[in-house]
């Protein structure tokens, strides 16, 4: 089987990216989808099941450090089970690509797997700042590329779009970078590119991965030229100085009033905002007979109709997460 590594850091976009590969592929191969989401509470799950592939979740912890013989007994159970020709695994966003390559790449997986395609996405709105904060862990990220997808070029100046390409290629000269909006991707393209990238071919990870990286254009910040090191930095391993943590509540047989669910998200973004420092907020709320997705990320807020049924939910990542204030200011969002 072939599995498909998307990782990236909250908010990055992996789930979309995810639902279009879906779209493509669900139709022509078996396909299971492995989702491990920060926090108690999951959306990312709901928003993938019917989209073409059978959905595994493994919720509140994070396969790369927590989770790992799970993960492992779970990849095990799908090929023994459901025998895919290809698996998706959606990481937590604060996941790095090492301890995770380490484990599908492990000596029993040898017969199962044919071939790993890791895909990296970062938004680079954040993607910036995440640089700036996390130097090590991005460089580290990087250099394990060997192909890169430039994804939301349509948000920012082509200037700045070019700057990151370059920025990318100076960490790692050996990718190619493909640009791309929405996360949509010519398929024919990118199937060749990742066949001509360096280490691809039949079992060809077992030196050397793929990797893709959907970014998008950010500021000036300069990348350094590639370096000796690559050293495994972890967010979990700084839990402390990063102070992550999640709130989640699900919400069963409410209908929720919309104009004060889009107050309640943009008060999310508001720098001085009294329920905490929001790094991503995702919900899936019903209105009447109806559900919407509302999503904060980047500080940027979007909305969009779904088709669901059953409860509501939202999951909310940051630091200094007032959950009283939080939890008050939805009740206040029920008419």
């Amino acid at each position: 089987m072939i599995v498909d590594i998307v990782f990236g850091f909250l908010g990055s976009g992996k789930t979309t990216f995810i639902i279009r590969a879906l779209e493509k592929w669900g139709t022509e191969e078996k396909i299971v989808v492995l989702v491990n989401e920060f926090g108690d509470v999951g959306i990312d799950g709901d928003l993938l099941t019917g989209r073409g592939g059978d959905v595994v979740e493994m919720p509140s912890g994070c396969i790369c450090c927590t989770l790992q013989t799970d993960f492992r007994s779970q990849m095990l159970e799908i090929s023994r089970t459901i025998n895919p020709e290809r698996v998706i695994v959606e990481p937590t966003g604060v996941a790095t690509i090492a301890q995770i390559r380490s484990i599908v790449e492990a000596q029993l997986f040898e017969d199962t797997i044919e071939h790993i395609n890791n895909i990296f996405i970062a938004d680079a709105t954040g993607f910036m700042d995440l640089y700036k904060a996390n130097r090590h862990f991005v460089e580290s990220q990087v250099r394990n590329a060997r192909l890169a997808l430039l994804n939301k070029c349509d948000r920012v100046e082509k200037r700045k779009a070019m700057v990151i390409q370059g920025a990318i290629l100076a960490i790692n000269p050996e990718m190619t970078v493909l640009m791309t909006e929405f996360g949509a991707v010519d398929w024919a393209e990118y199937q060749f590119a990742l066949s001509t990238a360096p280490g691809s071919g039949q079992n060809a990870w077992k030196k050397h991965s793929n990797i893709t990286i959907i970014t998008e254009a950010g500021d000036d910040t300069q990348f350094p030229h590639n370096e000796s090191h690559d050293s495994h930095i972890h967010l979990h391993e700084n839990e402390d100085a990063l102070g992550y943590e999640s709130f989640g509540r699900v919400y069963d047989d409410i209908s929720f009033d919309r104009g004060a669910l889009e107050d309640f998200f943009q008060q999310l973004t508001a720098a001085q905002s009294q329920m905490g420092e929001i790094v991503r907020a995702k919900g899936v709320f019903r209105i009447g007979d109806k559900y919407i997705l509302m999503e904060l990320a980047s500080t940027e807020f979007s909305s969009q109709p779904i088709n669901r049924s059953g409860e509501s939910k939202i999951s909310i990542i940051g630091r200094g997460l007032d959950r009283e204030r939080i939890t008050a200011a939805l009740e206040r969002c029920v008419p």
